[in-house]
């Protein structure tokens, strides 16, 4: 597949993914508003628009994640095989800020690991990637299934560089 049309595609879906990083922020701020101010109903309400925006966004990370795959050429494994390493992690950050920046790619050093790991044997997972990104298209995620990556500093994801 054209590398250009996956780059279009990444630079797209991080750019919708970086809106609803706001739009979650905002929601996140009228819901303490609400509940500071005793309101059930706009609780909840602002909650169910919550949640609607975590699962977009989710499905915004998981199809950069595709979208990232498809770009190194490297078939995605099974979600439930799946564990991201902090080096395939900050590879895959910083194949995004060079898209959406148009900056040249470079092959970064995780890239040689997932080479490796793409060679083993079928009963092994053939790409260790994080499980917190290891969400199946549509469903909610599960804090309590996945283990905690380490986050940056100030705990945000800066897709825009």
């Amino acid at each position: 597949m054209d590398t250009g049309i996956i780059e279009h595609r990444i630079k797209l879906l991080a750019g919708s993914t970086d809106s609803l990083i706001s739009r979650l922020d905002t929601l996140s701020g009228r819901i303490d508003t609400a509940r500071s101010n005793e309101n059930q109903e706009l609780t909840e309400y602002y909650e169910r628009q919550f949640a609607e925006a975590s699962v977009e966004f989710m499905n915004g990370v998981e199809t950069i994640l595709d979208e990232w795959y498809a770009l190194k050429g490297i078939k995605r494994p099974p979600s439930d095989e799946e564990i991201i390493e902090p080096e395939i992690l900050d590879e895959i950050h910083n194949t995004v800020v060079s898209i959406v920046q148009g900056l040249p790619l470079s092959a970064g050093a995780a890239t040689k690991l997932l080479e490796e790991n793409a060679s083993l044997a079928p009963s092994q997972p053939e790409i260790i990637v994080d499980a917190e990104f290891a969400l199946e298209e549509g469903t909610a995620p599960q804090a309590s299934d996945a283990p905690k990556a380490p986050k940056a500093s100030g705990g945000k994801v800066d897709v825009k560089g």
